[in-house]
Order: structure tokens, then sequence, then C-alpha cells
């Protein structure tokens, strides 16, 4: 195929500042088929010398097992280079789950969506919340300011202070012990930590209560999970909704008039959920049946249907296998882009701390030893030796 044929493929829409990729019918059988094109999107790309949004058409696009590995190679390597979000749209069955699977080992967002129009209104959606996010670049979203936290004579946490910005992916980490849960909870109100403040949304505080942390938009999963084991996985998520429950107990006793419109509105909610969560074949299943990395994604799910602005996720693949950890890599990534959502996360995995966060925080022994990027962080010396190990 020439590269006048490829040029024909590539369209930019500059009032949406977005290049549409048409894959429609192509078949690619070996790479270098897969190279005959990507160079063309990589020259018309470089030649703007700009950024723009990706919107790749899938429709009756074969992809031989061959050839898979170098297409999500080149594609990754063009979102890096010159991409500032990617949508996809109608991929085949087999497509799909390959770009899912690929998503996952390495750590970007699927967005496959099943039409045209709805891959635009998130498009649309990203540009929205890009341009929020530089808007309020100045604002601070969360700020951990000189907190110390004791328990008698213990010292769990020691005058530790850093910053989350509105729209990352930001984790803490550190060995056994470090004070990663005890900060967690000191944010979302389990704790009342004795020194420091903590400013979301511009409100200051020393402390609140879990359900005023819950009331101002912030969530969190469990290291130990913490679900209703006897009820289904519909039911659970449910119970993420009670804080936007406005009906009075006397109408939800007898399911009339807006509670009944309430909770119709509220399952419809749970249910895109576990649409996007993938969950649809449990939806009626009790929790307490479920394998672990499922109920993980449960638990993720009740979390995601309080519709937080700050969502805290305690080890969210700890005891997880290989397949099922890409999965929940590719759910926070995509909860992060299509939600908006703010990420705090704890894990001890670190190729998927690196892979996922904008910003790490490191703990030891309760102090703040090291904060900053993951490559910063990857060789600071301070935790190479308190965290990762150091040759001797």
């Amino acid at each position: 195929m020439t590269d006048s044929i490829h040029s024909e493929r590539i369209t930019f829409h500059d009032a949406i500042e977005t290049m549409e990729v048409d894959f429609s019918s192509m078949t690619f059988a070996d790479v270098a088929e897969v190279d005959a094109i990507y160079d063309e999107i990589d020259r018309r790309l470089t030649a703007t010398g700009q950024r723009w949004f990706f919107l790749v058409l899938y429709t009756d696009c074969v992809i031989a097992p061959e050839a898979w590995d170098r297409f999500a190679e080149r594609g990754k390597s063009a979102n890096i280079n010159h991409g500032r979000g990617s949508v996809r749209v109608d991929a085949r069955a087999q497509t799909r789950e390959a770009i899912r699977q690929s998503a996952g080992r390495e750590s970007f967002r699927s967005n496959i969506y099943d039409t045209r129009d709805q891959a635009l209104l998130a498009l649309g959606e990203m540009r929205k919340r890009q341009r929020e996010q530089a808007s309020g670049a100045d604002e601070v979203f969360l700020r951990v300011e000189n907190v110390s936290l004791r328990f008698g004579g213990v010292k769990a946490i020691t005058d530790i202070s850093f910053e989350i910005k509105r729209g990352e992916i930001s984790a803490i980490i550190g060995p056994n012990g470090a004070g990663k849960s005890s900060m967690l909870n000191v944010i979302n109100g389990v704790y009342h930590p004795q020194e420091g403040t903590i400013t979301f949304l511009g409100n200051v505080r020393q402390q609140m209560r879990p359900h005023e942390a819950a009331t101002h938009g912030i969530a969190r999963t469990f290291q130990n999970i913490a679900l209703f084991k006897g009820m289904s996985v519909l039911d659970n998520i449910m119970t993420g909704r009670n804080l936007k429950m406005k009906s009075n107990m006397l109408q939800q006793a007898f399911w009339f008039g807006p509670a009944q419109r309430e909770e119709l509105e509220h399952r419809a909610k749970v249910e895109e959920i576990i649409d996007f969560l993938e969950i649809q074949h449990i939806r009626k299943t009790p929790v307490g049946r479920l394998p672990y990395g499922l109920q993980k994604r449960v638990d993720l799910a009740r979390a995601l249907a309080m519709e937080p602005e700050l969502l805290l996720l305690d080890e969210p693949m700890a005891g997880m296998n290989v397949e099922e950890k890409q999965d929940m890599c590719r759910f926070i990534l995509d909860v992060n882009d299509q939600f908006g959502t703010t990420v705090l996360l704890i894990e001890h995995d670190m190729g998927v701390v690196m892979d996922l966060s904008n910003f790490v925080v490191v703990l030891d022994y309760g102090k703040k030893i090291a904060e900053g990027t993951p490559d910063e962080v990857r060789a600071d010396p301070n935790v190479i030796s308190a965290y990762l190990g150091a040759s001797h």
C-alpha cells in the first residue's frame, strides 16, 4: 500500500485538536505493514509540531497475532511522543481483547467505544478536563502539611508534608510499617493526627469524621476487603450510593413516588459501573462466593459508586495473579481518564507504581524520605537503600 493511500486514512480536525486514523477494513499481516502506516502517522504528527487527541477507527480491522506486538508498540510510542489521549472505536472482539490485555501489561488506557459518537463525546470530556486542570494548575487539590500521628508512645507518622494535583495518579510507597495505610486513614478521617493540617479542595482541617470525608468527595478501598459477604454484588455497590439518596425512611419503606424514582436512577448508575468494570456476569452473585480478585473489583466498584473527587486505594492489587493485576491497572487508568478522578494509591508492586503514577511519595519508619516523579524516586539513593535494597 502506498504512502498516499496511507495518508488518506489520516485526518486532522483542528477545531477539536484531534487526529483521526481510519484502520477500517485494513489487514495487518506482518510487521512491515504495521510500520508502513505508523511511519506515515509519525511523519504527519511530527510535521504539525504539536500534540493531538487520537480517534482510531477499527471497523473490520484484522491484526494478525504475529503483528500485534509491533502494532501495540508503535501505537504506544505515538501516544507518548505526540498524544494527549486516545479513544478507539468498533474493534472486533478479538482485537478489543488484545487491546485490553496490552493496556493492562503496558499500563495505558484502553478507551474502547462502540460508536464514533460515543468516542467523540469521551474526547470532549478529556479536552474539558485537561483545560480545567491547566486553568487550576496553581490550585491545591490535596495538601498534607506537617502531619504527625501517635498511638501512645508509638510514632506512626512524623511531620509528613506533600501535595497531590487534581487529575493525577499518585502513589505512597515504603516498606511494611512505614505508615502508608495510616496516612490514608488520616486523609479520610479514620485517624485524627495530633499535629498538622490537611487541605482538600480549599478547606483546611486538622481532622474530620469518615462520613464527612465521604460527603466532601473522598472514597477509598481497603487493604482487607470490607464488603457485605452475604449480599449480592449489585447490592454491595448500591451501598456506595447511600449518601446520594434523599428520600425519607417512610418513602423508602413503602417504595413509592420519589423513593422509587430515586432508587431506579441509582441502580442505573450502578449498572454503568458494573459494565465499566466488566462484572456483569456476577452482578447477582453473593460476594462471599467470589474469588479474591473479583472481590477487589467489587470493592473498587462500591467506591466508584460514590462518584468521588479523590479515590484512595489501599493495596488494590495485593494477592492478585498477573492477569488480575493487569486488569486492575487498566481499570485504574480508565477511572482516572474517563471519570477524571484523582487517585492516591498504596501498592507494593514497584513495577505497577512506576508505570501508573505521575507522582510518588516514599515513607520509611513514618517519615518522608523522598518524593517526585517515578524516575526521580527510582534514582534516589535513600529510596534505593530503604526500599529497593542497596548493594554492599
